[in-house]
């Protein structure tokens, strides 16, 4: 089911293209057929394709994901979104419970328990109870999406043992479900009125266990798509709810809003303090701070609106506003590193205080509000008000300083780095998504006041600018910066994937690379950073890797890639090693390499034969021809014993002197070691001659045979060379072959 090469089959993201398809049929079924129609029974079977699907790719996520901590939080943020559109679509059919990504977020910290090595099987039992009853009381689909997490993951790569585990708890599933529709019905244990057929359907969660056997391993689609299904879900469910009118209550709809973006905005607030080393970190609390007090006192407008309450409230808006203006352009500032001058804090401190005092002073006089009403022929009552000359001097202030912050990024990013220009325009988007709402109620395109959607736009887009490029992310402004002072290749890739940016070097060593693709595309690159290896060969060069994160006190905001032609190095490198494991005058290996060799040989349970030989009266070589002839006699022995066992896995050593020794791998047949003997023996006066050296009477040789007695190298070695010394006492010139001790040897 799973892969890492690209193969026929279905990718993830197809597969999670047809549960969002049966999702969209299902919910369409549940608001427009009949429930016990022929065709309503077909669309629920159909629907039922989604869970397994989406509990599927919650493992395949948790398996694959480079950073867990986001992809929990992408979950729980999008469950909170999704509350809103889940109840104005479903309205009293679910109560309390909550949307399907709920149910997968707590799917995903099953896993995750169950997987942390960190916690006791005790404590893991705790929290998995605990996790379940969380599930039981306020899931929309109780424990279900647990249990097939869990299945997926525990049986993951074996698909027989998923079909039957998954199929079983299916079964079980609908089975208790049926008994307990015969037992309601009689004892009235729950006010449902189900019947003992009513939740068959429920079997249809089989079905995607065909199309799952088609997986092909391949994710599929890009870090957009990623994150298609969570903003479908939110998104479809509101159409939905717009176009069968599930929900008709206006202003219930605008209290669900309102209490969804102010628990979102905690959630933000508490991730943002989480980090607060950073220093910038204090303007983004502080603005969430501000937003949330406005939130709240429009939460509190809608909540109870009469007019003791509305001006009430409106106070408390002012305040919020005012300190969010301020908080924002600070914002901007720590964000951008633009300097802005002192004179537009201390304008907006004035225009703050101000207005401040207009709106805390409205019944007394007519500066903020000539008129304060309340009425209106809509849904819920709504302020109805007349500007006064701080009402407008405020919103002129506003507008100034939003103009400005539009101007300046403008002028400011023709100029700039491509993260740069990333950040600069998610403060337009803030900017925009803030007045667009705003706007809405100005031309009259909607008769309420919609700020409040305006102010948990801006948030959002601001606190993903923030997660993306860094609350204050200078270790990118040097990584830009150093691209053009360093003779290395260098790519800049953030969490995402994305490649940011490339120097001229890294375009030459990586010529198939673009900037603004992810680096899953390109497999050496992408090895590189999964650190599969850190060293590449090209073109006769050899260029060594390094990943360098790139952190903002302490938090990884991506990673920078550095390459080095390290041809040179590496040249002498392998030089420096030759040296230390071979010899000098025959070429040969020497008795530290032949140690470590032998020694990794035991200590892994092979076998092999230990063969050392010496030359037969070799001093009177030295002694007659000089120690030149010697050195070449030296030579040409080596060569003699490399040219018999050149048939073997076998390693030649020069011990010193005229001592030899052969380490012959997984080889410990007597017969052929036998014979590769004797042609030391026999072959080694031609040898000499063909080489014009003198001729030399023979070699004396002993051979230790490991099949499994020896665990270090010591023994192994004594015994050979104790079979050595038996040759030179029983006549030189031959072998003696010792099996495990020399009591079991024999000529």
């Amino acid at each position: 089911m799973t892969g890492s090469t690209k193969q026929k089959g279905l990718n993830l993201f197809v597969i999670k293209l047809v549960a969002i398809f049966a999702m969209t049929i299902d919910h369409v079924a549940w608001a427009a057929v009949p429930f016990y129609s022929v065709l309503g029974q077909i669309l629920h079977v159909v629907g039922r394709f989604t869970i397994p699907i989406m509990c599927f790719a919650i493992v395949e996520g948790y398996v694959h994901t480079r950073d867990l901590k986001k992809y929990a939080l992408r979950l729980l943020i999008f469950g909170i979104v999704s509350v809103t559109p889940f109840y104005m679509f479903f309205g009293q059919m679910y109560g309390y419970r909550q949307n399907i990504i709920i149910d997968l977020l707590i799917a995903l910290l099953t896993v995750m328990i169950v997987d942390d090595e960190n916690n006791s099987f005790s404590a893991k039992i705790i929290a998995i109870i605990s996790l379940g009853i969380i599930s039981a009381t306020l899931g929309g689909w109780p424990i279900l999406p647990m249990v097939y997490v869990l299945i997926f993951y525990f049986f993951r790569g074996n698909f027989k043992k998923i079909c039957i585990y998954f199929i079983g708890a299916t079964l079980i599933l609908v089975a208790v479900v049926a008994v307990f529709s015969l037992i309601n019905s009689s004892l009235q244990l729950l006010k449902v009125d189900w019947k003992w057929y009513d939740k068959l359907y429920l079997a249809g969660f089989v079905l995607p266990l065909a199309l799952l056997y088609f997986y092909n391993g391949e994710r599929g689609g890009n870090r957009f798509t990623s994150s298609f299904f969570y903003v479908f879900y939110p998104a479809h469910l509101l159409i939905l709810a717009l176009s069968f009118s599930t929900m008709k209550d206006v202003r219930m709809i605008f209290l669900l809003v309102q209490g969804t973006s102010i628990l979102l905005i905690a959630v933000i607030i508490v991730l943002a303090s989480i980090e607060s080393r950073r220093s910038s970190n204090a303007s983004i609390i502080a603005m969430l701070i501000f937003g949330m007090l406005f939130m709240v006192g429009y939460f509190g407008e809608i909540l109870n609106p009469t007019l003791e309450t509305i001006k009430e409230v409106v106070k408390i808006e002012y305040v919020a506003d005012c300190g969010f203006i301020l908080c924002f352009t600070w914002f901007v500032a720590d964000f951008l590193r633009m300097k802005i001058p002192v004179f537009v804090y201390l304008i907006e401190a004035c225009v703050s205080a101000l207005t401040i005092f207009g709106v805390y002073t409205m019944d007394s006089n007519q500066l903020f509000y000539k008129k304060f009403e309340v009425g209106g022929n809509l849904a819920f009552p709504v302020a109805i008000v007349e500007p006064g000359i701080l009402y407008v001097l405020f919103y002129i202030c506003i507008v100034l300083v939003f103009a400005g912050f539009l101007m300046a990024n403008y002028i400011m990013s023709r100029e700039t780095s491509y993260i740069e220009h990333q950040r600069r325009m998610v403060i337009n988007y803030a900017v925009f998504a803030l007045w667009f709402f705003i706007a809405l109620k100005v031309v009259g395109v909607s008769s309420y006041d919609l700020i409040g959607f305006g102010v948990i736009s801006a948030i959002c887009i601001v606190s993903y600018g923030a997660l993306k490029y860094g609350f204050n992310n200078n270790t990118k402004v040097i990584a830009a910066s150093a691209l053009n002072h360093t003779s290395e290749s260098v790519v800049v890739v953030d969490m995402t994937g994305e490649v940011l940016m490339m120097n001229e070097n890294g375009k030459e060593l990586f010529p198939y690379v673009q900037i603004g693709k992810n680096v899953r595309r390109y497999r050496i690159l992408k090895d590189i950073l999964d650190d599969k290896y850190n060293t590449l060969e090209k073109e006769s060069h050899v260029y060594g890797f390094r990943k360098e994160a790139l952190n903002e006190n302490g938090v990884v905001q991506g990673y920078m890639v550095w390459a080095s032609d390290i041809t040179d190095q590496v040249e002498v490198f392998n030089e420096i090693k030759n040296k230390a494991e071979t010899d000098g005058l025959t070429g040969l290996y020497n008795r530290s390499f032949l140690e470590k060799l032998v020694s990794e040989e035991l200590k892994s349970d092979k076998h092999g034969t230990l063969i050392m030989s010496d030359l037969d009266n070799f001093k009177g070589v030295n002694d007659h021809y000089g120690h030149s002839t010697g050195d070449a006699v030296l030579i040409a022995y080596g060569e003699h014993l490399k040219e018999c066992f050149k048939d073997y896995d076998a390693f030649v050593c020069r011990l010193g002197g005229d001592e030899f020794t052969i380490y012959v791998k997984d080889e410990t047949d007597r017969e052929k070691i036998s014979e590769a003997a004797a042609r030391i023996l026999s072959g080694l006066s031609e040898k000499m001659v063909r080489s014009s050296l003198p001729p030399i009477i023979g070699s004396s040789v002993g051979i230790s045979i490991n099949n499994g007695e020896f665990r270090d190298f010591e023994s192994f070695y004594e015994n050979a060379d104790a079979a050595l010394y038996y040759s030179k006492e029983h006549g030189k010139n031959r072998f003696k072959i010792s099996e495990g001790s020399m009591q079991k040897a024999e000529e």
